[in-house]
């Protein structure tokens, strides 16, 4: 029963973004500790694990390669110690697969990649950019910047890369990594993100969200004021022109024409994953106690839960086909 629990509130959670409910809701979501049971737990860590990144490239899912395996993915996490004042204390960049971490940058920050079919992934760190080599899990220094990078975006497809530096300044990154050019509409960002429309998410110190599309710098409206803690997620596929907010406890999903949603579902406050990565909808990575919990979706569909399932997740039929059976990234690239 354990199971049947975390499958749907882990699929009904990337439905939720994808249609979030109303205030009015009563169908409201929230998650407990109890939603991260140790036989999900792939990864433990002595430190916080504070960034997940699963590339949607064909690092990952190749369309070409008829002998894949969907269930056996490269993911990347970086870990850290959180001081007393809330800052990080970082402790390296992670590649996870096979059932193995492997530190790839001891002075690691985060990692990006395109949803097109390149097999690059992107690595930030305090002396500025790499791309992950696959063959032998180790980084190649990519381009001269030598910044102290602490965020990093790839544009869903092409060659747009942003980072924000250790001072709060975004760039982006130009001529192979070699020149960067500042973003002067956008100021004292604390954490970035794009949607796979390519629009810009950050929020600033006092914890105010705010999206820059071709049309400039809006900001986002209908949220709480004075939030304690905020964060950005990278949103499942599924979503265009959006990414999930949290906002303290509760989960929104803001747009990029500057309104925002609840997404219908929150957690308790002492079982708020530390990182999330749910970009493949079907296979997703939270953190929370120093451990990496996988949820694959399919797997579990196709298993001991199906009969369970049949009657209670009737009513999702047409979605879970539709996010089985296209690939991530023409689903995502739909109009």
């Amino acid at each position: 029963m354990m199971k049947l629990r975390v499958f749907t509130v882990l699929l009904l959670a990337g439905l939720a973004f994808a249609a979030p409910a109303s205030k009015d809701d009563d169908e409201k979501i929230t998650i407990t500790k109890e939603y991260f049971p140790d036989e999900f737990a792939i990864y433990e860590s002595k430190h916080e694990i504070v960034n997940i990144v699963i590339p949607l490239n064909s690092l990952n899912f190749d369309e070409d390669d008829s002998s894949e395996d969907e269930m056996n993915i490269t993911i990347f996490f970086v870990e850290a110690d959180i001081d007393t004042n809330g800052n990080r204390i970082y402790q390296g960049l992670y590649a996870f697969r096979n059932g193995t971490a492997k530190m790839i940058l001891e002075n690691g920050r985060d990692a990006a990649s395109s949803g097109d079919d390149s097999r690059t992934v992107y690595l930030a760190a305090t002396d500025g950019l790499y791309t992950y080599k696959a063959d032998d899990q180790t980084a190649v220094k990519y381009g001269s910047l030598d910044d102290s990078i602490i965020g990093i975006d790839h544009v869903a497809e092409g060659d747009g890369l942003y980072i924000l530096t250790k001072d709060h300044v975004v760039y982006e990154v130009k001529d192979n990594g070699n020149t960067k050019v500042k973003l002067d509409n956008v100021e004292n960002a604390q954490q970035i993100m794009l949607d796979y429309s390519d629009n810009l998410y950050f929020y600033t110190p006092d914890k105010k969200a705010y999206v820059r599309t071709a049309d400039g710098v809006i900001d986002i409206e209908g949220l709480p004021e004075n939030p304690k803690k905020v964060k950005l997620w990278k949103p499942p596929f599924i979503i265009e022109n959006g990414v999930p907010f949290l906002v303290d406890n509760v989960a929104y999903v803001i747009y990029s024409n500057g309104t925002s949603e609840l997404s219908g579902f929150d957690f308790k406050p002492k079982a708020i994953p530390s990182a999330v990565g749910m970009e493949a909808m079907l296979i997703q990575y939270h953190a929370y106690n120093k451990k990496i919990y996988e949820y694959n979706i399919l797997a579990l569909l196709l298993g001991e839960l199906l009969e369970e399932l049949k009657n209670f997740l009737s009513d999702k039929t047409n979605e879970i086909q539709n996010l089985a059976t296209n690939k991530r990234a023409s689903l995502r690239r739909k109009a």
